[in-house]
């Protein structure tokens, strides 16, 4: 078989065989699913392997007819993607080990290794309608998670929401994929590179209707609203699995591929992906920073990290590029990481409230070491990895000449360290509530991945000329960018000195925050929350007002109501009124039914007459 087949076919067949394995059969399906991802996760070596030295591997069918071919290309960067797909698989398929699954475990599993199996496609599909062919599979796989999280209608509704949002804007992908294959003449996105598109016309259509498709996936504003609701109503793998990882390493590679590799884009659309990317880190940190929910606060930074992300793409210079694609990788490790920490102590107290929890470091030093490790680099703070990625994000963005976009960077991460300044000192410091004196650590099954992905925090900042030299430089080239900066290294500049202005702003407004809130941790962003100018947008915030979903499904009812009315009219258009003509045409014209002879044949005469009268006007008669 060729090796490039095997992290999507194994998936699938493992997929398949865990629904023969009966659910009442204990670790089978557990050790299944870690066992195929650890077998995808090492067949994915090779592949990049060979991708590093210049061969790619590539695999080609007859599909669809039309030149529309079934083409799996591991290059450089698809290959990168493909790691992380199956590295994140398999750590998930630990953590899940001995978590507990509200619905059925089968399922979950199921849908564990389909998601896997899909998401390895999209990422390796050099066809675009390929590449879709997998994309949507994994709405359903999507919306199947959430929905079988827990057995209460809150989880279904919230899996609707997650459904109808990513439905929407992957019919306006489809469109752009059929627009830009027409222009260009064919669906291979290495035919299509070999001569780049300009954004002139259709073309400029297309490529936004795609970039709808991937913004979305990767949670950016406006179709992140599900991501905060599915963190309540859902559990911590599936946190850990697709929203913080797989989603952000799609949708960020899409775009990449669609914004560098396919398309020649001018200051027009960098100005407008480097301003999405700031509304939307700025926007969800606002939130994340005020949330007393844990799960529910980390979901708002995986919407804020995609804003990072996307402000390092739309730079379009090679640094800025590389900062983006780093940003995508640390930004799946520490908060997959982060989401494990939050499952832990879920698992372990029952409670995601802020105000409920405390005092756990002496209780559970392992999840919360991995959680100051986490924490740390999703901050920005040197030597993590995050620090190194954000680095080259804000270099990037002062070499385009908006420094606005660096001063809102810097601003969210003000506001990002502010979170989990609060968030680690509601959880882990202070006093321990009476209710939680018996807690206990996580379960080695669940701790063991936190270590893996903490490690990699660590190791991806001090050793970050790694990742950097054979994931990042590589990718880059396979884009068709050179560049002269140094991408990796401790660079003691502005940009340094930037960062600790960022951290002693955030202990003073932590320090400020537990003042003004009495000492209550889970308070310290009160003074914010509910400052005069800011409290009236927060509580339109918390009521929805800004959710472009909620909103419409408020309105649905009244168009219904609207629509009904309508098609009420269109019947009595099409039913009513056609019926009532004839009915009173049929009763006029018995009055002329007397028997007459004489008038049956004026009412012959007089019809001829009209007949011949109009042939004469309009039927050529000359």
């Amino acid at each position: 078989m060729n090796p490039i087949l095997i992290p999507v076919i194994l998936p699938i067949a493992a997929a398949l065989l865990v629904l023969l394995i009966s659910e009442k059969t204990r670790y089978l399906k557990e050790l299944l699913a870690i066992a195929v991802s650890g077998v995808a996760l090492i067949s994915a070596f090779p592949v990049i392997s060979q991708a590093l030295f210049g061969t790619c591997m590539e695999f080609s069918a007859r599909w669809a007819g039309y030149g529309i071919d079934f083409t799996l290309k591991a290059d450089k960067l698809s290959s990168f993607i493909l790691l992380g797909v199956t590295f994140f698989a398999f750590v998930v398929s630990i953590y899940s080990f001995s978590f507990e699954k509200k619905g059925s475990a089968k399922w979950f599993y199921f849908n564990l290794l389909l998601t896997q199996a899909f998401s390895a496609g999209a990422a390796l599909a050099d066809n675009l309608v390929a590449m879709l062919f997998f994309w949507e599979g994994l709405l359903i796989f999507l919306y199947a998670f959430i929905a079988l999280s827990k057995p209460d209608q809150s989880a279904k509704r919230t899996a609707m929401k997650a459904f109808l949002i990513n439905a929407v804007t992957d019919l306006a992908m489809l469109a752009g994929i059929c627009i830009t294959g027409y222009i260009a003449g064919t669906f291979s996105m290495t035919g299509i590179a070999a001569n780049k598109l300009t954004l002139n016309g259709w073309a400029a259509l297309g490529y936004v209707l795609m970039l709808i498709g991937a913004v979305s996936k990767a949670g950016a504003l406006p179709f992140h609203t599900w991501i905060p609701d599915a963190a309540v109503d859902s559990n911590a793998p599936f946190m850990s699995f697709i929203p913080a990882a797989l989603d952000k390493l799609l949708g960020i590679y899409f775009l990449t591929r669609i914004s560098v590799y396919l398309f020649s884009l001018n200051g027009v659309a960098q100005l407008g992906l480097m301003t999405l990317g700031a509304l939307t880190l700025l926007i969800a940190v606002m939130m994340a920073f005020v949330q007393t929910d844990y799960k529910r606060l980390l979901a708002y930074h995986s919407v804020s990290q995609a804003g990072y992300m996307i402000l390092g793409i739309g730079t379009l210079n090679p640094i800025g590029i590389a900062g983006g694609l780093f940003h995508m990788v640390n930004n799946a490790v520490y908060k997959s990481c982060l989401f494990m920490t939050a499952g832990s102590v879920e698992r372990q107290t029952g409670s995601n409230d802020l105000s409920k929890l405390g005092g756990l470091f002496g209780a559970m030093p392992l999840t919360a070491i991995c959680y100051i490790i986490a924490a740390a680099a999703i901050s920005g703070i040197a030597p993590l990895n995050g620090f190194f990625s954000k680095e080259m994000i804000y270099t990037g963005a002062l070499n385009t000449g908006y420094k606005w976009f660096f001063i809102a960077a810097e601003v969210g991460s003000v506001l990002t360290l502010a979170s989990f300044l609060k968030l680690g000192h509601s959880v882990f410091f202070g006093k321990r509530p009476e209710a939680l004196k018996d807690t206990r650590e996580a379960p080695f099954s669940t701790l063991l991945p936190m270590i893996i992905l903490a490690g990699v925090c660590v190791a991806f900042g001090f050793g970050a000329k790694l990742p950097i030299d054979y994931l990042i430089e590589p990718s880059l080239q396979n884009l068709g960018l050179s560049h002269e900066e140094v991408l990796a290294g401790f660079h003691f500049n502005k940009l340094f000195w930037a960062s600790i202005v960022v951290i002693l702003v955030a202990l003073i407004n932590h320090m400020f925050g537990l003042a003004a809130g009495k000492g209550a941790p889970s308070k310290a962003s009160d003074h914010i929350h509910y400052a005069p100018a800011l409290k009236e947008i927060y509580s339109m915030a918390e009521a929805r007002v800004f959710d472009p979903y909620e909103q419409l499904m408020k309105r649905v009812p009244s168009a219904a109501g609207l629509l009904y009315k309508v098609d009420r009219f269109l019947d009595y258009l099409t039913d009513d009124l056609p019926s009532f003509a004839v009915n009173a045409f049929s009763k006029t014209s018995q009055r002329f039914h007397t028997g007459s002879y004489p008038l049956y044949m004026a009412l012959t005469i007089a019809g001829f007459v009209v007949f011949i009268l109009l042939t004469a006007t309009y039927g050529g008669i000359k």
